[in-house]
């Protein structure tokens, strides 16, 4: 019995190695499409991440060259308002000489003038707008140095803030 069994358990092993070959090879060909299909995500993936960092490297590029176009500019705003500023304080230092010629006039009129009673009230008047002068000079020039400062550090704050936003972003 055993011999006529045996063909039947040899056809039965051999299909049995057949299912299992057949298995065997639609699992080879689901891990090798699996392994295609990972290989393509990841070439995506790099090609993504390639064209992020790229993009950041371009807009840290444009951000950095914006910022130092602003240093630049507002450095040459600074020159410009010390310029003006040390022009304005030579006029004011031509305006006090020609305070003081006045006042050296006013002193030497009334020292010679005979029919003049007392000197005195033009000498503390002439002093008096010598010194005023001189003091609103150095008041104005105070206050015209933090304006412009404060002008010049105002306006790179507001181009800088513009420049650091996304492209998107600006108006």
């Amino acid at each position: 019995m055993l011999a006529r069994a045996l063909p039947w358990l040899l056809v039965a092993a051999l299909a049995l190695a057949g299912v299992q070959t057949y298995r065997l090879a639609v699992e080879q060909g689901a891990h090798a499409r699996t392994q295609r299909d990972h290989a393509q995500q990841l070439v995506v993936l790099e090609r993504t991440a390639s064209e992020a960092i790229t993009a950041r490297r371009a807009e840290e590029t444009r951000r950095f060259s914006a910022l130092w176009e602003i240093v630049n500019e507002t450095q040459a705003d600074r020159d410009r308002a010390r310029a003006d500023a040390a022009g304005a304080a030579d006029a004011g230092v031509s305006l006090r000489r020609r305070i003081a010629a006045i006042t050296a006039g006013c002193r030497a009129t009334a020292s010679d003038s005979a029919s003049a009673g007392s000197s005195p009230p033009a000498d503390s008047t002439a002093d008096l707008l010598a010194d005023l002068q001189r003091r609103l000079d150095e008041a104005a020039e105070g206050i015209a140095r933090h304006a412009d400062e404060a002008h010049i550090a105002g306006r790179a704050c507001e181009r800088a803030y513009d420049a650091l936003k996304p492209p998107d972003a600006r108006p």
